[in-house]
């Protein structure tokens, strides 16, 4: 976007939510790639202190309906507020007609949030203590979710997790074949639909009612959580949370903070479970939300980490052989390493499927149902 088109639109967003009062500093904030956002610090009155404040251009482009998830943010707001709590979620601030979302002359739709002063954020576990405030953080925000009315939770973008919508996607990804790269990838393509029904198993439970829905983050990476010195203090990026299962939170954790690399890596053999990193998340987890699990969801937790890192290898795959329209690229064949890299961490997994169940089994035997 044009920089002094963007100036013109927040500081219309300003005036919203702050009439008349000085901005003394406004700077882009955070690592998202999704919305546009700032800290925004202003003066609360003339000659008055300085507050600081998360002003965000929400990205309408992926979250079709805003009201939707400032409406959740709301009711999870309402939730916690009432506790006293070592963690928080951000609060959203009204503008000046009582509104949590203000549309400016261009379309543009803003809101603003409480800043959370002295913390900062963590890219990447790389060690112990960063996965057990992570766990216990996540885990936390999944219990305190647990009361919760799922069906009173709008989902932020349809079908996210779901299954049998990224397999449906795959396959219609190798019918038509659009970039022409499927004979290249063809072993790829069956190690992933080889998986197909044992990981379907547990979509089928979950429509049954056996695996019971649950008001869940969907986006568990290290980075959505705030740190006060070496402890997780707020869980923040919200706008996923909704209806989903405790295993895409549990699962994606582990994909995304217990790998040995990063999702990119060329060398697709360096991917591998990261043992402390599992442990340690695994069993902060589960002391947060051990108790409210079922006994469907202790049967199937293991496969929660297979679940999740094979939707993720099945979407880059999806791409590839699309032609690269959905994830930003780098190269020409930037979205099959990230196939491959999950390929290979599920490998990875499937090598542990036994280490990892005692993990979790001895973790929730802590809990009498």
């Amino acid at each position: 976007m044009d920089m002094n088109r963007r100036q013109i639109e927040y500081e219309e967003a300003i005036e919203a939510f702050f009439p008349g009062r000085e901005v003394i500093s406004i700077i882009p904030h955070g690592s998202g790639h999704i919305n546009d956002t700032f800290k925004l610090e202003i003066r609360q009155e003339t000659g008055g202190a300085r507050s600081c404040f998360i002003l965000q251009r929400i990205n309408t482009g992926v979250f079709k309906n805003p009201a939707g998830i400032i409406a959740n943010h709301i009711k999870l707001q309402q939730e916690f507020s009432a506790r006293l709590e070592d963690i928080v979620v951000p609060a959203l601030l009204p503008d000046r007609n009582g509104e949590y979302l203000f549309t400016d002359q261009q379309g543009g739709v803003w809101r603003v949030m409480e800043f959370i002063p002295g913390t900062h954020s963590i890219e990447l576990v790389e060690e112990p203590w960063q996965a057990r405030q992570a766990g216990n953080a996540f885990g936390w925000f999944a219990g305190r979710c647990s009361p919760l009315d799922p069906a009173e939770f709008e989902e932020a973008i349809p079908d996210f997790h779901r299954l049998s919508f990224r397999l449906r996607q795959l396959r219609e990804a190798v019918e038509n074949d659009h970039a022409k790269r499927l004979e290249q990838v063809r072993e790829v393509v069956d190690f992933f639909l080889q998986r197909a029904g044992s990981l379907g198993r547990i979509e089928e439970l979950t429509n049954s009612g056996e695996i019971p829905l649950r008001v869940v983050h969907n986006d568990t990476k290290i980075n959505n959580l705030l740190f006060r010195e070496r402890k997780a203090v707020a869980v923040i990026d919200l706008d996923t949370v909704g209806p989903g299962s405790l295993f895409y939170d549990y699962g994606d954790a582990i994909r995304t903070g217990a790998n040995a690399v990063m999702e990119d890596e060329p060398d697709h053999r360096k991917s591998s479970l990261v043992p402390w990193a599992f442990e340690a998340y695994t069993r902060a987890y589960l002391a947060q939300i051990g108790s409210a699990a079922t006994p469907r969801e202790r049967e199937f937790f293991h496969l929660a980490p297979v679940l999740m890192t094979y939707i993720m290898g099945i979407r880059f795959l999806a791409d590839y052989l699309n032609g690269d329209v959905y994830y930003k690229t780098a190269y020409a064949d930037h979205n099959l390493v990230r196939a491959r890299v999950q390929l290979a961490f599920i490998e990875s997994l499937e090598s542990r499927a036994s280490w990892m169940q005692d993990i979790i089994t001895d973790s929730l035997n802590h809990f009498i149902l």
